[in-house]
């Protein structure tokens, strides 16, 4: 789905805009030069949708050469393998989030909690992935015109990375699970999940210059996308964690 010039949404689920598989996250697809930055996988339940995708868009999928994950959670890696192999994409992560998916360590990336509790069927299936490139925090990376800086912003999962991408005409926060649009949170019962980092990274993102929120579920925001992260300060200045989108 082609959201302007160099900016798609190539796969989102049913905390999204039906695009895709139900637990798929949104993906969204920036355009580097001759090639396309992808970011986060979904889940990997429905391999070819992608593909159909970027030909229905007009897209040359072999223009497709770099993945970005946010974290390990299923909803935003499990498609990352298929991808891989698929497309010949080369993938990027956190330290943490790199040795969790390489290993396709299920309880790390709290999947086994994640079934137990329903959000996931019995039978999914995930997928370990080969990480590239190991991306050091606050290190912007060079792809043709584009910028990619990890920032570290931990809460929702002790891996969890957003990434501050800078092109010709946007700096973009690619926010995975850790701000959403109207300042909302993603706070669940499991193991890393720690409101005091939710916070914290709450801090972090309102304190960087952006102008445009490209969230991991619901809806995204193209200008003056600052207000979500002073949306979310609203409430941890009062000591407060900002309302979570998982109720």
């Amino acid at each position: 789905m082609k959201i302007e010039d160099g900016l798609h949404l190539v796969l989102s689920g049913g905390a999204g805009f039906d695009l895709s598989d139900a637990f798929d996250c949104n993906v969204f697809m920036i355009a580097a030069g001759d090639e396309w930055l992808l970011f986060d996988a979904g889940a990997g339940r429905d391999p070819g949708r992608l593909s159909a995708i970027l030909a229905e868009d007009g897209i040359d999928a072999g223009a497709v050469r770099h993945l970005f994950i946010t974290h390990g959670h299923a909803d935003h890696s499990g498609g990352a393998a298929d991808l891989r192999e698929r497309l010949g994409l080369r993938t990027y992560a956190g330290a943490p989030t790199a040795k969790m998916v390489e290993a396709g360590d299920e309880a790390g990336i709290s999947l086994d909690r994640a079934r137990q509790a329903g959000v996931y069927p019995a039978d999914y299936h995930y997928r370990a992935c080969a990480i590239d490139t190991v991306i050091e925090p606050r290190q912007p990376l060079a792809v043709g015109p584009v910028t990619v800086e990890l920032i570290e912003t931990p809460g929702h999962s002790f891996d969890h990375v957003s990434y501050l991408v800078t092109t010709p005409t946007r700096r973009i926060l690619i926010g995975g699970d850790a701000l959403f649009w109207g300042g909302k949170v993603a706070i669940q019962d499991i193991y890393d999940c720690n409101i005091g980092a939710v916070c914290a990274t709450v801090r972090t993102l309102a304190s960087l210059d952006f102008d445009t929120l490209l969230p991991g579920h619901l809806n995204f925001s193209l200008r003056n996308a600052r207000r979500h992260a002073d949306a979310a300060m609203e409430y941890v200045v009062r000591l407060a964690c900002p309302p979570s989108i998982i109720v």
